[in-house]
């Protein structure tokens, strides 16, 4: 972890953390419900990062849904194009405002896209790094998105420690397992990445499809982020 201290006057400093700890990815479902656990990206006890049917994020800790003009979200947050190895000469606003311009000077959130950012957890005052690597359609409470980030480098021995993820048998004729004590939510994607069932169990039957190769994407209680694992369904 870095912490980076700024003199301000010879009789008063203050310490910014940054969050330099392994890269974690976090996936919001398009449609998935943004008021559920899995749905946001709990990064502190102050900060709960989601969407809904709106073009930005907001802080669902704070907040129920994203402003109508969708300026100043997420709540306790600013953000910045770039990373933590050049913030001091980052210029942080809120998220929709941090977006790339087009040519008449509107933000386009949809363009923050495999670009980097630094985002600022304001009263927590730590910085992590963060690449945004989709954004899709909104609109209900559709508006999947997904981003990797940084995380606490003092939780990395945690993650090391974690139990593994597995599912069983594998390969299948139908019914496969998880840890039941574990995995609290599953998504079953064809080879081509399509979703075709989701279940809020440790378990899923594949019976019904035909032969060939799935992914399940499953959401650990414990770490609170996704995994996926390679499936072969067979007759």
């Amino acid at each position: 972890m870095k912490n980076i201290i700024i003199l301000i006057t010879p009789l008063f400093c203050f310490s910014q953390t940054i969050w330099d700890g392994p890269m974690m990815t976090f996936t919001k479902q398009n449609f998935n419900n943004p008021s559920l656990e899995n749905s946001q990206d709990r990064i502190t006890d102050l900060v709960w990062l989601t969407r809904g049917g709106d073009n930005v994020l907001f802080n669902a800790k704070t907040q129920s849904s994203a402003p109508n003009n969708g300026y100043n979200s997420p709540e306790d947050t600013r953000w910045a194009e770039g990373d933590t190895n050049n913030l001091s000469s980052l210029v942080f606003s809120d998220f929709k405002s941090a977006a790339p311009k087009s040519s008449n000077g509107t933000p386009r959130v949809k363009n923050m896209v495999g670009k980097n950012y630094v985002v600022h957890l304001i009263t927590d005052n730590i910085y992590i790094d963060l690449k945004m690597l989709s954004w899709q359609q909104g609109g209900g409470n559709g508006g999947g998105f997904s981003y990797e980030r940084s995380t606490n480098p003092n939780l990395s021995v945690e993650f090391k420690n974690a139990v593994n993820v597995f599912v069983y048998p594998n390969p299948t004729i139908g019914l496969v397992r998880t840890n039941q004590n574990i995995v609290l939510q599953i998504r079953v994607y064809d080879f081509n990445g399509k979703q075709l069932m989701e279940t809020d169990a440790s378990s899923v039957d594949l019976s019904a499809f035909k032969n060939g190769v799935y992914f399940l994407q499953l959401f650990r209680s414990d770490t609170k982020n996704w995994v996926t694992k390679r499936v072969v369904k067979l007759e």
